[in-house]
């Protein structure tokens, strides 16, 4: 029925040449959260000239949400003063193909789909109004591109229709970035030549971050200014070295004594290493810092 009812307004506009009908999607999905729209994307049907279709998308382009074609209707009038356009739609809604995906497929996580691309050709997914659609990917809970089957129905009318994305996998993480260059050559890091910033990466494992205890680390490459940094990027530096005493800091629930001991090897930041003690007893104690150690009794 509602097939019938479009086929006969747009006859209906075929009757003047002072009328024109546009049906726009009702749902049109971006494939890249910056995507420019174009009158293809937008337009289902129309009895108006690409002009006007053209001017619709410059119009609708780059917006976001929802828009009334009442407003677009008063738009297009500005322009084109003598012609009636008649919209079959009462608005149209502009969405994310990645931002819906994530809702349906990888809700409460820190993943998320990026960079979307059809394997059917199309430039963006448009539905029309009573199409609701779907996505099916079993293998989107590990990184990667991905291939998504997104099945489309209308219930009412009894249709459905398939189409194929694929969309790449990636965590959005909190990592720590260069405010400046670093060298190498420089002996220890310090937290204030760094910041902390978000981004989206197939590998989380490898990024740095935190700044806690950057101190006790050096680089083994130059870090180039906003560049992430990665644990792979850096390496320990000794907090203790062979032959020099260290404050030793023995602790339970109740105490907390300390005295010095001499240590039997060089140690790095939360490495358990032997000192000796008075008596020349061996005693053991976690590297917390330049030259000291703390036992947990």
């Amino acid at each position: 029925m509602k097939s019938l009812i479009t086929v006969l307004i747009f006859a209906s506009f075929n009757l003047s040449a002072s009328e024109c009908g546009i049906e726009l999607y009702s749902k049109i999905y971006r494939l890249t959260d910056d995507q420019a729209l174009q009158a293809r994307d937008l337009v289902k049907n129309t009895t108006c000239s690409p002009e006007i279709t053209n001017k619709l998308s410059a119009l609708i382009s780059n917006s976001q949400g929802s828009v009334g074609t009442d407003f677009l209707k008063n738009e297009l009038k500005k322009d084109f003063p003598d012609l009636e356009i008649n919209f079959v739609n009462k608005k149209l809604s502009l969405l994310s193909l990645t931002s819906t995906l994530k809702d349906q497929l990888l809700p409460d996580t820190n993943l998320f789909f990026a960079q979307a691309r059809s394997l059917n050709g199309v430039s963006s997914l448009g539905l029309s109004e009573g199409e609701h659609l779907r996505p099916i990917c079993d293998a989107c809970t590990s990184f990667g591109e991905k291939n998504i089957k997104i099945d489309i129905t209308n219930v009412v009318d009894n249709t459905n229709r398939t189409l194929w994305f694929t969309s790449k996998i990636m965590a959005k993480v909190k990592v720590v970035k260069a405010k400046r260059s670093i060298s190498f050559q420089q002996k220890t890091l310090d937290a204030q030549d760094f910041y902390l910033d978000e981004i989206m990466t197939m590998s989380p494992d490898n990024a740095l971050t935190t700044l806690d205890n950057i101190r006790f680390y050096k680089s083994n490459k130059t870090i180039l200014q906003n560049a992430v940094v990665s644990n792979m990027d850096l390496q320990a530096v000794n907090l203790i070295n062979f032959g020099t005493p260290v404050s030793v800091t023995l602790v339970n629930s109740s105490i907390s004594l300390q005295r010095t001991a001499m240590p039997i090897r060089s140690a790095r930041f939360g490495e358990t290493i032997e000192l000796k003690g008075p008596n020349n007893k061996n005693i053991a104690g976690k590297v917390v810092d330049f030259n000291k150690v703390v036992i947990e009794l």
